[in-house]
């Protein structure tokens, strides 16, 4: 059990990582992959489905925990299924973080390469991200989250800045027709945009550092309506731009966007650099959040309490990011990580929730 009241975090703290887990890579992608399977300009419909999708496994997600306060995922699927089994889905879910954390790291170092330093090897940007990183994890979950809570403002003011100086190019009629095919193009890329919001997995982890493990509901339904609302007028502003044809073809279509600013007087000639700059932030945050959870759940399977793990993930990590040749591997590297997401955050957590009522082990938290 966690008993260190150092380790408590409040209830916006919470939603700040949710929101910091979820916002990341998604922004810069979604467009282009939902684009692409949906086909249609009706992205935007697709993008509040899978918000609310996500919404529902949160909330799974929480009853389960709710059950087993101040316990993690990985000290509560013990009980549930055993020690063995149990091992089996911590284990699961930490192989997910760290290949979580991998691709974050790749894309970010891809990013740096092509818009900031084009002329530095990918291995450099890696190692140097890491170590970064590293500082902050050794610190624990509270300078963690308060870094979080430092950032998230800046990230935000960035972002709206951003969709409001991308207003001046932007055509409605790019988004037009609304269901010209009907709902069919829109159900088949759910399965896509769904995937954009994985990180409100962390739920299997943050409850049980709650101040308030009653609000954890609360804190994660927020933290889902916030990148939804991001995510919402960034298509919107993306296909009204730049038009749905031109966003399938385009690798980065929000940074595209951001080329695409003018301001007038010459102020600032590139404001894709500033962009991508504050969105390296992002992508920090995500793979600072993921490192973390999957260097808590060695120590808690292992009940070492040291730094151990966190140092000796750092190679796998490092290797798991220099894996993928090119960026098109690493883009088939995030779906099979995706769908990882998908049986750790939505299959698995309802499956153990249905033996914890039907065995009646744990309870509800009044």
């Amino acid at each position: 059990m966690i008993t260190n009241l150092k380790d408590k975090i409040s209830t916006g703290q919470v939603t700040i990582t949710v929101v910091s887990m979820i916002i990341g890579v998604g922004i810069l992608t979604i467009p282009r992959t939902a684009a692409d399977v949906i086909g249609t300009t009706d992205v935007w419909i697709a993008i509040i489905l899978g918000g609310f999708v996500a919404m529902g496994a949160s909330f799974i997600i929480v009853k389960l925990s709710e059950r087993f306060p101040q316990k993690t995922f990985y000290q509560y699927s013990q009980v549930i299924v055993g020690r063995f089994l149990g091992w089996i889905l911590s284990l699961l879910l930490i192989l997910y973080f760290i290949f979580f954390s991998g691709y974050e790291v790749r894309i970010l170092a891809e990013l740096v390469r092509v818009y900031l330093l084009d002329k530095t090897p990918i291995e450099v940007i890696i190692i140097s991200f890491m170590g970064v990183g590293t500082y902050l994890v050794v610190g624990g979950i509270n300078p963690m989250v308060r870094l979080f809570e430092f950032y998230f403002p800046i990230i935000a003011l960035m972002f709206l800045t951003f969709i409001g100086l991308s207003f001046k190019n932007f055509e409605i009629d790019n988004l037009r027709p609304v269901l010209s095919q009907g709902m069919m193009p829109v159900m088949k890329g759910l399965k896509t945009t769904i995937l954009s919001y994985l990180g409100f997995e962390s739920m299997l982890i943050l409850p049980a550092f709650m101040k308030y493990p009653n609000r954890a509901m609360k804190a994660v339904l927020v933290g889902i309506a916030i990148p939804t609302f991001f995510y919402f007028i960034m298509i919107v502003v993306v296909i009204g731009v730049l038009t749905v044809e031109e966003v399938k073809i385009l690798t980065w279509p929000t940074a595209s966007l951001a080329m695409e600013i003018d301001i007038p007087g010459g102020f600032l000639e590139r404001f894709e650099v500033i962009f991508i700059f504050l969105w390296v932030l992002a992508i920090y945050t995500t793979f600072v959040a993921t490192y973390y959870f999957a260097s808590l759940g060695l120590r808690q399977l292992f009940k070492k309490d040291n730094h151990l793990f966190i140092y000796g993930l750092l190679p796998i990590i490092y290797i798991v990011a220099i894996i993928p040749p090119n960026t098109n591997v690493t883009f088939q590297m995030g779906d099979v990580i995706s769908y990882m997401g998908v049986l750790v955050g939505g299959l698995i957590p309802i499956s153990l929730l249905g033996v914890a009522f039907i065995r009646r082990i744990g309870y509800e938290k009044k």
